[in-house]
């Protein structure tokens, strides 16, 4: 389903590295992404309306999965940056915002749902394996 979306004064040369929002690294590739696309269709002879559509296609699909409580932050973040370059419509930022306050939720009632800055449990062996050697610790 083909969206539109308005245009907007950002310009590929606005989305530099000077903003202040590439210190997070997935609004960096997310903006990077979208500026290699906006640019590419320009190059391509598109007009600002299309290099626009084509380049928030882009920078949506470049945004981290809601799998981690880090990554949804991080997620949040680019909709946010999104929001602000027109990559993303205001009325569909609220959704997935939503969407990332539900993931959110889920991860803190969830122990199972890793946090990037957790230490990682030691997954080797099967899982009669890792029974046995936990029922093992325990004696």
């Amino acid at each position: 389903m083909y969206s539109y979306m308005q245009p907007t004064s950002v310009t590929a040369d606005a989305v530099d590295k000077s903003n202040p929002s590439f210190a997070n690294p997935a609004v960096a590739h997310c903006c990077e992404a979208w500026k290699k696309a906006f640019r590419a269709a320009k190059d391509a002879g598109r007009s600002d309306v299309i290099a626009g559509d084509n380049a928030a296609e882009v920078y949506r699909a470049a945004m981290p999965p809601l799998s981690t409580r880090d990554s949804c932050r991080d997620f949040i973040a680019c909709v946010a940056q999104g929001m602000l370059l027109g990559a993303i419509l205001e009325k569909d930022g609220g959704k997935l915002l939503y969407a990332a306050q539900v993931a959110l939720a889920a991860a803190k009632s969830e122990p199972n749902l890793p946090d990037a800055s957790a230490p990682r449990a030691n997954l080797s062996g099967s899982p009669a394996k890792r029974t046995r050697k936990s029922i093992d610790k325990r004696r």
